[in-house]
């Protein structure tokens, strides 16, 4: 995709996956537009809301999200809106809940990085030439914070990553349209100030973030998916859903 795209709502497709398969779940996702022919040593994507069913997938479907796939460690942590991004090296085998943390990073194979969203920003990044991912949870709060400078930072020093070499992409949100805030929110991410009520466009903000960090602009690719006004397929916290999204990507081989 070229410079500053947004590829249109539903335009990547969903795939059905089965969950556990003695469960008789089963749910969709939406995979990154592209990144599956441009990475095929990794997967990753975003699930959708499963008709009559609440909640989230549960950790242990995600083991076998994408078949043939060899999830050794499913990861997870409490999100709390912060900077903080989690390295996993050696991970243990299972489900790994691991404490406070908005971001995860890897280069392991086999380990699935997750983080839950509802109208929140899933920063999807990859490094072809480190072999390296990186999954980040960017609400107003964690951006303001400073998850993106994290999660890019991280990966330099864990991995050796350029940022230029980064592929950014970002995932299901809610759109700047829908999304109307208080001042205190524009004043937090340093944004110029609008009338109250404004809207602001967080993958945006996200965006120039990263850009700022060194990931060049045609690197980065962002989701035309809006969670509150778009399809129906994802849980938005403004409609009052209770339920999540999960946010994945892994390394395969």
């Amino acid at each position: 995709m070229t410079s500053g795209s947004v590829r249109p709502p539903g335009a990547a497709g969903t795939h059905r996956l089965s969950g556990d398969p003695t469960s008789g779940r089963a749910f969709s996702t939406t995979p990154v537009p592209e990144w599956g022919s441009r990475f095929p040593w990794l997967r990753a994507g975003t699930t959708r809301r499963i008709v009559g069913r609440d909640g989230v997938p549960p950790l242990h479907d995600m083991l076998v999200l994408t078949a043939g796939s060899p999830w050794r460690t499913v990861v997870r942590s409490r999100q709390v809106h912060g900077p903080l991004t989690r390295i996993h090296a050696d991970a243990p085998s299972g489900l790994q809940v691991v404490g406070e943390g908005d971001g995860h990073a890897t280069r392991d194979a086999g380990v699935l990085l997750t983080v839950t969203i509802a109208d929140c920003v899933p920063v999807f990044i990859a490094d072809p030439d480190a072999r390296a991912v990186g999954l980040l949870h960017a609400g107003w709060r964690g951006t303001a914070a400073g998850v993106v400078e994290s999660g890019i930072g991280a990966l330099e020093r864990a991995f050796g990553s350029r940022p230029d070499d980064m592929a950014v992409h970002l995932g299901p949100a809610i759109c700047g349209q829908c999304y109307e805030v208080g001042p205190e929110v524009f004043r937090a991410l340093g944004e110029p100030m609008a009338a109250t009520p404004g809207s602001i466009d967080l993958r945006r903000v996200v965006r120039r973030r990263a850009a700022r960090c060194g990931v060049r602009d045609e690197r980065m690719t962002v989701s035309g998916d809006c969670t509150l006004c778009g399809d129906g397929g994802y849980f938005s916290h403004r409609r009052g859903d209770a339920g999540r999204q999960r946010a994945y990507i892994g390394i395969v081989a």
